[in-house]
């Protein structure tokens, strides 16, 4: 029965190659754009879906030759895939698949910061009191922080002390201090309160930090961040913030336009519609059409420019409608739901330590990953002597060297790793805490991770 099936499906696929035009030219297509798909009786087909009806799939192989494929001749998996198909996704993969994350997200109206990294931390530029501050982007922090002494430095008045914030090393006393705005980029937040704390209390002397201003998850809810490890850019939408300052007020529409900055520090938001070598037509919010000389913009955006072609246009006309999540997974991310919880909240996502289903905190303010002491141990991990340190707020708390054999998202499997395991909390013992530890940059990096507050989700890859 099993070699009947795979005659059958066989022939199906001859007939296919008859019946469809002898060959299509040769697409240029990404290899991570390719699937196996499966018959009932297991035989593989890596190709890419272009399109489909009710009945078959017309399925691109890796020689340029697309064939159509009945639906009925694929497994449950590959006919449900096929089913939840849609054509802006076959438009993509067609005439887009050239575009980076970067670009589809620029397109849609996000602006995007290079990001640097500080002992695994996500820094980047922003000012606060009107004056330049160092921002360093944390979803583990429940709430924003202000460095006292900065903070003062700004002109800012540091409210009484009477408040606490806590750290896995310790604890902190902060005052509330009254913040006229925070700017980043274009998005501007006015009037607002953020506590203040000295983030090297308890810190051996000498020590310096690296960041003024640490970014909570408030403002990154607020802004609808994305942040990618591939591109090592985070992307904020301005036109969530209290003000934005490149104008698109009450017109909506925002997903439609792209930033861009001239080197007399003005912004247009706007999309191309045209271009010759020296100068860029644009349609710009409100539906006025101004053309401008390319070599009038900041390198980014003349770059980005000079390079723009039929793609963009192609996007912005007929992909608009697709999800972070579906440009992502086609190209092969795997996409994991996060949990989010508290208030504000901390990021949670499912995964596995050591075969054992558990719980992350996906923290990119931790430069490295860290269990509790309590889960390395419950789930036989080699942990060693508390004679290490973990530093943070509040000084520093003992630690161990510890070794766990596996540690698996999904498809994506990291093997014989070393971190540090401590207390996470501040009680004696830390076991029913809800998770076992911090998901942390190291290990984003690794998986080249996409973090969307959007749509809730995290992407990892392994290449």
């Amino acid at each position: 029965m099993i070699s009947a099936m795979n005659s059958i499906f066989f022939r199906s696929l001859a007939l296919s190659f008859m019946m469809v035009a002898a060959a299509a030219a040769q697409q240029k297509v990404p290899e991570q754009a390719y699937r196996n798909f499966k018959g009932p009786n297991g035989t593989v087909i890596a190709a890419v879906l272009m399109d489909k009806s009710e009945t078959e799939a017309v399925l691109l192989m890796r020689n340029g030759k697309q064939i159509k494929v009945p639906l009925d001749k694929l497994n449950d998996e590959d006919q449900a895939y096929c089913k939840s198909w849609s054509k802006e996704k076959a438009v993509f993969l067609k005439k887009c698949h050239g575009l980076t994350i970067r670009q589809c997200l620029e397109l849609r109206g996000y602006e995007s910061f290079t990001f640097r990294f500080e002992i695994n931390h996500i820094l980047i530029d922003g000012k606060l009191n009107g004056k330049p501050a160092r921002v360093m982007i944390d979803t583990g922090a429940s709430t924003s922080l202000l460095h006292t002494p900065f903070a003062t430095q700004v002109g800012l008045t540091v409210g009484p002390m009477d408040e606490k914030i806590y750290g896995v090393a310790g604890e902190a006393p902060a005052g509330w201090t009254p913040v006229p705005t925070l700017q980043l980029g274009e998005a501007v937040f006015k009037d607002r309160r953020i506590l203040a704390t000295d983030l090297l209390k308890d810190n051996p002397p000498g020590s310096k930090t690296a960041w003024d201003v640490i970014l909570g998850a408030e403002f990154m809810n607020k802004l609808d961040a994305v942040i990618s490890y591939p591109d090592q850019r985070i992307f904020l939408r301005p036109d969530r913030s209290d003000q934005d300052e490149a104008g698109l007020g009450k017109e909506g529409g925002s997903v439609d336009y792209r930033l861009f900055k001239t080197k007399e520090g003005k912004t247009l938001r706007g999309k191309v519609t045209s271009k010759t070598p020296t100068v860029a037509t644009f349609l710009l919010v409100g539906g006025k059409t101004v053309q401008v000389p390319i070599d009038l913009f900041l390198p980014d955006d003349m770059a980005y420019l000079k390079a723009w072609s039929e793609e963009g246009a192609q996007f912005l006309a007929n992909c608009q409608g697709l999800t972070i999540n579906e440009l992502l997974t086609l190209r092969n991310y795997q996409m994991f739901h996060f949990e989010r919880r508290g208030t504000p909240p901390h990021l949670f996502v499912e995964g596995m330590l050591n075969d054992n289903k558990v719980t992350y905190m996906i923290d990119t303010g931790a430069g490295n990953s860290l269990l509790s002491v309590a889960s390395a141990k419950k789930y036989k991990c080699d942990v060693g002597p508390m004679d290490e340190k973990v530093w943070g707020i509040g000084g520093s708390q003992p630690a161990a060297v510890t070794k766990i054999a596996k540690v698996t998202m999904g498809d994506a499997i990291l093997t014989n790793r070393k971190v540090l395991a401590t207390k996470l909390t501040r009680d004696d013992e830390d076991e029913d805490i809800g998770y076992v530890g911090l998901f942390g940059a190291d290990f984003m990096r690794e998986l080249e991770a996409v973090i969307t507050y959007t749509e809730n989700r995290i992407f990892l890859i392994q290449r």
